[in-house]
């Protein structure tokens, strides 16, 4: 802690020299009159040579500006010139929001030259309060990755860019087939993993193409989302239709063989702009650093937008999703050491089968009516479903530190999701110093989940020296093992008021109320069981300008997840409640082109069921965990092209209360007490080489627990990764390379017969031409 407080001293020592500097920032977002972003919008103040463009989201900024009075202009061709008059502050931020309504008698498109997919810090965001807002004004620690931090990471899996967000450590979920991670010692499931808005429920990989930037909101959300994991939650914003005419086609390979050629497209169908177009697709193919794991993609997500005014406007979306891939559990853990084998080594079969298919589809609909009110109407429906047919592993053959016993599983499951959101967002002052952003919203949901699955035993395995395909598969001898149906529907009402008081003082205040009803249909046993639960969770939150770029900041917020089953006595189980308490400090650095967080958490899980010590057939809701811990991230441009993403956390998560004593006090599984990562990259501004790059980082995690009980751990490591790029208006081109050191790690594990082996030393480049 001496340390962390001495760090805490140094950079507000910094801060308050940089504060002294006698500059000041402008910064904000242009949009459409129905809050589209607008990209290549000319943003300069009138009579100085002070000036930029917007980027991708429509967001600028710009910087070092002197203290004075100015008149800000925003124009580009196919729009109407807006001016707006702004006061500027030795080191404060003036943010601005700009409508910028478009001109149906110019008829020239924008030409964006700018290779840069936008800023490489995104300063505002709109996940944890419902609305836009300025993540340093914010009470609450949110990280944002922009598109371009991901395109110099070349991510394709989400988990590839979630190395770099405090406090999050990677899992294999369900299997190895999935997104799922840790967020402050807790596991997100399909609950917390959402796009645009909505929960967005898969069990394979997410598709990265079409991403534009990730939102990570620690804690729980179900103040404005409903149920939600304790830990935080990840929101996807995806790629949106372009004024502008662009076409980028590219290619990615790995030294797995992976090969994957993916297109994004945009423009506009007419003269006047108002009807746009985005399509990104992707085919992908290729091995994996695992045996037997190959892999085969086909990506497709075209979106339009039709401003049907200068106030109202629609976003339709879709998705269409193939991914085959078999599932993988890794390897295993005997006596508490895991098998020294070759990262590569399967435990599965040659021929085992994974079919994923996803499907989505979202409409968003906004109106602004004046000034003050703006209605947005939502919906989205999502289908997933999955077919495997696999040979796993299921438990170590006793007395052995090397056999597995095998099963053969075959396995098909479906989901669907559908919800709609209707939401009332009003922007107005009472008085003169308090000023309101308030949104009451009304979230209806239903989804259905259905899963049957049949099991037999098949053989056992030498890991060290591996028999596959030793006899047919027994088809004949497959049992059920169970089939169901889940049918729930939720229904939620909210409400949030961010009031700012005389700039200085933030206060957010939202309360959601939640109706959960499921019906279990289960076709094994012939029964259907019914389960309803409501919930009332608030969030209160305080921010306080002190001086300057400097603000600190408290919350505390309340979330639930629902608990299916009943105890001995036949009673429905509670809500499985959370509590969060935070605070910490925003830095704003440099003229906030760096951002500095620093943030204490405490997160406690009540309500939680454990074994019945009267019978073990049932459990009782009297079990508690917590986890508590501090996160600090340091994310911007500390000079002209040189931008770092820098984080540490310190976590702490372990059971507090249960009836197995010998269960408290123990670590989540999972979850290491220091981790840290770094990424940072140096762009050449100027001369012949302008736009080329280089960086590189690690991610950095302590030992961990493997399983539920803290029976094995698995070993903490630092994985180097280093990265060369290139771009220009037509070309961009970058080859990264991961695991430098050629270091053994471990991914995550679900037992002690599920442990990922992490990938060993490989390359990975991209080449892309614009037109």
């Amino acid at each position: 802690m001496y340390r962390i407080f001495t760090i805490l001293f140094a950079v507000m020592v910094t801060a308050h020299m940089t504060f002294g500097q006698g500059f000041g920032r402008i910064e904000g977002r242009i949009v459409s009159e129905r809050n589209e972003p607008l990209t290549g919008i000319s943003v300069s103040l009138e009579g100085t040579s002070l000036g930029t463009t917007t980027d991708e989201e429509g967001k600028f900024a710009i910087r070092m500006v002197p203290p004075a009075n100015y008149t800000l202009v925003a124009n580009s061709l196919g729009y109407t010139t807006v001016k707006r008059e702004v006061a500027v502050a030795a080191g404060t931020t003036t943010t601005v929001y700009l409508l910028l309504p478009s001109s149906a008698t110019s008829l020239n498109e924008v030409e964006v030259s700018a290779n840069r997919s936008g800023e490489f810090i995104q300063p505002i965001g709109s996940t944890a309060t419902k609305m836009e807002a300025p993540i340093k004004s914010v009470p609450q620690s949110v990280q944002i990755i922009s598109r371009r931090a991901l395109d110099q990471m070349q991510v394709i899996r989400l988990e590839d860019a979630m190395r770099n967000v405090s406090g999050v450590t990677m899992e294999t979920g369900f299997g190895g087939r999935t997104d799922i991670f840790q967020i402050r010692g807790f596991r997100t499931n399909t609950e917390s993993i959402f796009k645009n808005g909505f929960r967005n429920s898969v069990r394979t990989y997410r598709e990265t193409a079409n991403i534009q930037q990730i939102e990570v909101m620690k804690g729980p959300a179900s103040v404005l989302y409903g149920v939600s994991d304790p830990g935080g939650m990840i929101n996807i914003t995806t790629k949106k239709p372009t004024a502008y005419t662009f076409q980028d086609v590219q290619v990615t390979a790995n030294s797995f063989g992976q090969v994957r050629p993916a297109v994004d497209l945009g423009g506009a169908f007419n003269e006047s702009k108002t009807f746009k177009y985005r399509l990104n697709a992707v085919y992908e193919k290729g091995d994996t650093y695992r045996d037997f794991v190959s892999t085969e993609r086909i990506f497709v997500a075209p979106a339009l937008t039709y401003d049907f005014s200068d106030k109202t406007s629609l976003t339709v979306e879709a998705e269409f999703l193939n991914h085959d891939q078999a599932s993988d559990r890794g390897i295993f853990s005997v006596g508490g050491v895991v098998a020294d084998v070759p990262a590569s080594r399967s435990l599965g079969e040659p021929d085992n089968v994974g079919i994923h298919q996803n499907r989505l589809a979202q409409y968003n609909l906004q109106h602004r009516f004046n000034n003050i009110f703006s209605l947005r109407h939502a919906s989205n429906f999502n289908y997933s479903s999955e077919q495997r047919t696999v040979v796993e592993q299921l438990s170590v053959v006793k007395g052995s530190n090397s056999k597995i016993r095998r099963r053969l599983q075959d396995q098909y499951n479906f989901e669907r999701n559908f919800a709609t959101q209707n939401e009332l967002y009003a922007t107005f002052n009472t008085g003169r110093s308090f000023e309101h952003k308030a949104v009451v919203g009304v979230e209806a949901a239903k989804s259905m989940f259905d899963i049957w699955f049949k099991r037999a035993a098949y053989d056992t395995l030498d890991i060290y020296n591996p028999q596959y395909s030793s006899k047919p598969k027994p088809f004949d001898k497959l049992k059920l093992g169970n089939a169901y149906r889940d049918n729930t529907d939720l229904l939620g009402f909210y409400v949030q008021d961010f009031i700012s008081i005389n700039q200085r003082l933030k206060v957010l205040l939202g309360a959601r109320y939640d109706i959960w009803e499921q019906e279990n249909i289960n076709a094994r046993d012939n029964t259907t069981t019914t389960q309803r639960n409501t919930a009332l969770n608030p969030r209160v939150g305080v921010l306080y300008e002190m001086f300057g770029p400097v603000s600190v900041y408290g919350n505390w917020s309340r979330g639930f997840q629902p608990e299916t089953g009943q105890t001995k006595d036949g009673d429905v189980f509670e809500p499985v409640v959370s509590d969060l308490l935070e605070g910490g400090a925003k830095i704003g650095l440099l003229n906030d082109k760096v951002n500095f967080k620093a943030a204490y958490f405490n997160i406690t899980r009540s309500n939680v069921p454990v074994t019945n010590p009267e019978d073990v057939n049932f459990n009782i809701q009297v079990g508690e965990v917590q986890s508590e811990g501090v996160e600090t991230d340091i994310t911007g441009e500390v000079l002209p092209g040189l931008n770092v993403i820098a984080t540490y956390s310190y976590t702490d998560a372990r059971v507090t209360k249960d009836t197995d004593e010998s269960m408290i006090g123990t670590a989540f599984r999972g979850v290491s007490k220091h981790s840290s990562s770094l990424w940072t990259t140096y762009e050449l501004q100027s001369g012949m080489l302008k736009g080329f790059g280089f960086g590189g980082g690690f991610s950095s995690f302590g030992d961990r627990p493997g399983d539920a009980k803290d029976s094995f751990r698995l070993p903490g490591y630092t994985r180097y990764d280093a990265t060369v790029f290139y771009g220009n208006k037509r070309l961009h081109a970058a080859v990264n390379v991961r695991n430098l050191t050629n270091i053994r790690y471990y991914e995550g594990s679900q037992s002690a017969t599920a442990i990922m082996p992490g990938a060993p030393l490989h390359v990975q480049g991209t080449v892309g031409v614009k037109f």
